[in-house]
């Protein structure tokens, strides 16, 4: 292959998916493998990150951008946004697997599982159908415990809060836009940074006046874990419209950027699931690490952020 029909990893490039073609950045793939990789090794036990756990908090941050900037496209470039289609692709690329996943445990928990532990499970199950998991299972709580047994289907808690996400926001961005109609593009983007910030920091400020009371209210709320999702927001409609830039390193981006993955390996490496710190703007900043790298990897394609997350 020569040198000019090389690809660039992480050069965007149309995903071909989703009405308003996003382009594919690769660097996020990695963002989602460095993510999997923490959650796996925090349930794993494994003692260099305790902190893992926030890995969720990466995959809230990157929903929140891709999901805002597929519906920002869309309206830019129909001047509307079809909900209905929207959520059936919603349904059509998450509800399959769901299923399948749900199937196995069940049959796996008839062996697997006393008797007494079958009418939880099967609860659990219909609450995960339902995209209610997160508030189901603060009921059962221990997702900190070291001796209450979890629920087989206790990571559907996080998909739970996506998909509410995924009914929620669309008509929200809907409004703020129809709202803001005559205004320019520039103006109207401005809304809705200003928005998701305010409703980021009112999750925060949720979180933190609850601080004193049940850690699974704190962890599994939509309300108190709504801030990283509406991060992802702001970043995307920051960003919706520019083309990447050309320059490898965007000077005020990349700074932030090595200071948001130097911010996230440290809470990783050292955050406790049952501080309450976290829960007093720990997370808010969590999401902002994450952010900042997100923004650069795709602002700056050439950069060596974009090139180190896109590393097959």
């Amino acid at each position: 292959m020569t040198r000019s029909n090389r690809v660039n990893p992480a050069t965007p490039r149309p995903s071909g998916g989703d009405r308003g073609s996003l382009p594919h950045v690769r660097a996020l793939d990695g963002v989602r493998g460095l993510a999997v990789s923490a959650v796996l090794a925090f349930h794993g036990g494994v003692a260099l990150l305790p902190g893992g756990f926030l890995g969720v908090d990466a995959f809230f941050v990157l929903s929140g951008f891709l999901i805002t900037a597929l519906l920002l496209t869309e309206h830019v470039g129909t001047g509307r946004i079809d909900l209905l289609a929207f959520w059936a692709r919603r349904v059509r690329r998450l509800m399959p697997a769901l299923l399948i996943m749900l199937a196995a445990v069940l049959v796996a928990g008839r062996w697997l599982l006393s008797a007494d532990e079958l009418p939880a499970l099967r609860t659990d199950a219909l609450s995960a159908v339902a995209y209610a998991a997160n508030w189901h299972l603060m009921a059962r709580g221990g997702y900190f415990a070291q001796t209450a047994p979890p629920s087989p289907l206790q990571h559907t808690w996080s998909l739970a809060i996506e998909e509410q996400f995924y009914l929620v926001w669309p008509v929200l961005l809907l409004v703020i836009l129809a709202a803001c109609r005559g205004f320019g593009d520039r103006r109207r983007r401005a809304v809705v940074v200003v928005l998701c910030l305010g409703g980021a920091a009112e999750s925060t400020i949720a979180a933190a006046m609850l601080s004193g009371g049940d850690t699974d209210r704190l962890y599994y709320g939509t309300d108190t874990r709504a801030a990283a999702l509406l991060i992802g927001g702001a970043v995307a409609a920051v960003l919706a419209g520019r083309e990447p830039a050309a320059r490898r390193w965007h000077p005020l981006l990349g700074s932030l950027a090595l200071a948001g993955a130097a911010v996230t390996g440290w809470l990783w490496a050292t955050a406790d699931g049952g501080a309450r710190w976290l829960f007093q703007g720990g997370l808010l900043s969590a999401a902002l690490a994450v952010a900042a790298v997100i923004a650069h990897a795709v602002r700056s394609p050439g950069s060596p952020t974009a090139r180190v997350l896109s590393f097959a």
